[in-house]
């Protein structure tokens, strides 16, 4: 199990063979990560996080599904309103965060469960990382693992330009 970073919904302008939308990190890995971001000041912790919202009992959780993954769904079964307005609704929740946000709210890497980090919070994260000399990074990071983090920062650069990017 892992966690799978993707930008949606967006050209992909990388060199041929190489997917520029998407980035990886094991469970490990996003431990490790969220704990350099949080070094860093990448991220925030000092808000009371929205419970998630409540499925209407005039849907079930496959109306939903349809909804929010139709490309998984080769049936064409009727689409109840309801399931369309809770699916817009678990979108604006996974989009959620602190306002105004001062970095990636740190829930958003502690499951993959879709949540989409804003660009809003992409912008943040950097302009705090920017704070920090390449020294003091690095000492952070680890010399050793500093070149897939430079990876990391680029893709937040590209998915800050592009909309965000959801954590699956």
């Amino acid at each position: 199990m892992g966690y799978d970073m993707y930008i949606e919904n967006t050209p992909d302008d990388a060199v041929e063979g190489e997917d520029t939308s998407y980035f990886r990190l094991n469970i490990w890995g996003m431990s490790q990560y969220r704990e350099i971001m949080h070094q860093l000041g990448m991220v925030t912790m000092d808000y009371q996080k929205p419970n998630f919202p409540e499925k209407p009992d005039s849907i079930d959780w496959e109306d939903v599904s349809a909804i929010r993954y139709p490309e998984d769904y080769e049936s064409q079964q009727p689409v109840k309103p309801e399931a369309v307005t809770f699916a817009k609704t678990i979108d604006e929740h996974l989009a959620w965060h602190p306002n105004p946000p001062f970095g990636i709210a740190l829930h958003k890497f502690a499951s993959n469960d879709g949540w989409l980090v804003t660009p809003e919070e992409i912008a943040a994260a950097l302009e705090t990382y920017r704070t920090h000399s390449g020294d003091e990074v690095e000492v952070i990071v680890g010399a050793d693992r500093l070149d897939y983090w430079l990876e990391w920062i680029a893709y937040l650069e590209r998915a800050r330009q592009r909309g965000g990017f959801r954590v699956h």
